[in-house]
């Protein structure tokens, strides 16, 4: 297991998560690991390899280094890997408008979800044709820039009043 320590720090440096088979074979080892969480247990218990954390996905194990990637990034990673897409948008919409944030529709451009504008156009017709997803919804703030918010944790005037941008509201 220590020789793919290095494969799972560089391929979280550019933000991807892998199973143990994934590295064995960008590694080009003929390796095989049984019982992959008593792996990692005995791996970690050498505190240069502490950094590297390992969470369950819907049938795989996936290794990744903490120094590059935060748990809730590996979650979502692992939402959007698995093909829960739409489950793991609402949960991180609703996580910063638990946070009294509102979560900007240009993060969903971005690794690990990586939409174009046109998926980023029909987000909302797609959350409101879902049961359960009712609390979700769209603002346009005053500077044009899509925000989405959840109303279990934010009133529909409380997210006006967060995007109503004020360009000299930080200036000294």
């Amino acid at each position: 297991m220590i020789e793919l320590v290095d494969y799972i720090r560089l391929l979280s440096r550019d933000g991807r998560l892998v199973t143990a088979e994934q590295i064995i074979a960008v590694a080009g080892l003929e390796l095989e690991i049984e019982d992959v969480n008593a792996a990692h247990q005995e791996l970690i218990k050498d505190e240069q390899y502490a950094d590297i954390l390992i969470i369950m996905g819907k049938e795989d194990f996936y290794f990744y280094s903490k120094k590059y990637i935060v748990k809730s990034y590996a979650e979502q990673w692992i939402g959007v890997n698995d093909g829960e897409l739409l489950n793991t948008m609402v949960n991180y919409i609703r996580r910063y408008a638990a946070l009294g944030e509102l979560a900007a529709a240009d993060n969903f451009a971005h690794p690990p979800y990586n939409l174009n504008k046109d998926e980023l156009a029909g987000l909302i017709k797609q959350f409101q044709a879902v049961t359960g997803y009712e609390d979700i919804k769209l603002n346009i703030a005053n500077d044009g820039t899509k925000q989405f918010f959840s109303t279990n944790s934010i009133t529909v005037t409380y997210a006006a009043v967060l995007a109503d941008v004020d360009p000299f509201e930080w200036s000294a």
